[in-house]
């Protein structure tokens, strides 16, 4: 009995607690409207203040529509469609290989050696050869790195006869990926697939023994044969590098490029890059670097 008294108690009393806070709540709303301004003032202000504070793209002066239809591209593209003069850029490609004059007219050319060769081989075949022009004049640090890796010979022998590698250069190393967008890439001197590699440890320093800082972006990926570091950062070059086949200029900016192949090393590479079957990239047959050198 004393349950069913005071359940209808509490349920009048949680109604008229409701209806008083609807009611309250009307009051402040009605009390609020009569003290705006009028509709058109308020529309007014609000436009006023919308002019200043947002807007389309197109009202803040971007035009990116019409610099895309002119060929010009714009802020938001990247890669092939911004402005690009590639004729230009050759040009200034062949003033910096030009360079190299200058230590032949010194007589520093055989010091400081301006190619260097790659003996590729395909599934066991015979190798051929890829000869390498490198701007030595201009990014000396840079060619000297890959100068030494491929003089490095892979192996060693300890003072108890045990045969130690404590480090290898280019030679038997693998082209462990081809990127039909870019080109061939090689160089990794510890994994043998991409995944590592070490500079010289001539031009290692204490603070960063496996990498070197970044010399110059001088030589733009322009046309296929192409030479170029693989930095997985900036300032970051180790041993990879890659030779494109193609215009990259996806390129230009983030590695570093340091030589080009001459004409007839470009038939090896296009006989690789089209020739070889990959699987996401990756060659199924062994192209290998069966010797390397400078001469």
């Amino acid at each position: 009995p004393i349950l069913k008294n005071s359940c209808p108690t509490f349920d009048l009393t949680e109604k008229s607690t409701m209806n008083h806070l609807r009611t309250t709540t009307t009051n402040l709303a009605q009390s609020h409207l009569r003290q705006r301004p009028p509709s058109s003032q308020t529309s007014l202000t609000s436009t006023l203040t919308r002019s200043k504070s947002t807007g389309t793209r197109g009202s803040r002066g971007h035009g990116w529509l019409k610099k895309y239809r002119d060929g010009l591209g714009g802020r938001h593209l990247q890669g092939r469609w911004h402005y690009r003069d590639v004729e230009e850029l050759k040009a200034i490609n062949e003033e910096v290989f030009g360079m190299n004059q200058l230590l032949i007219a010194k007589g520093d050319s055989e010091k400081v050696p301006t190619e260097a060769y790659l003996d590729l081989s395909v599934a066991g075949e015979e190798p051929r050869r890829v000869v390498i022009e490198l701007a030595a004049a201009a990014l000396p640090k840079t060619t000297e790195n890959f100068r030494l890796l491929c003089q490095e010979k892979p192996g060693a022998s300890s003072e108890n006869g045990e045969e130690v590698v404590p480090f290898v250069g280019y030679a038997s190393t693998n082209v462990y990926k081809i990127e039909k967008t870019v080109g061939l890439c090689l160089g990794d001197v510890v994994t043998n697939n991409g995944s590592g590699g070490r500079c010289h440890p001539a031009l290692g320093t204490p603070t960063s023994p496996y990498s070197f800082r970044d010399e110059g972006h001088f030589i733009s990926h322009t046309q296929p044969g192409i030479v170029s570091m693989m930095s997985p950062g900036v300032h970051r070059n180790d041993s990879r590098f890659l030779i494109t086949t193609t215009d990259a200029p996806q390129l230009d900016g983030r590695f570093v490029a340091f030589g080009r192949v001459k004409d007839d090393g470009m038939d090896v590479v296009f006989d690789i890059f089209n020739g070889v079957f990959t699987k996401r990239g990756r060659p199924t047959v062994e192209i290998k670097v069966t010797g390397c050198g400078v001469l």
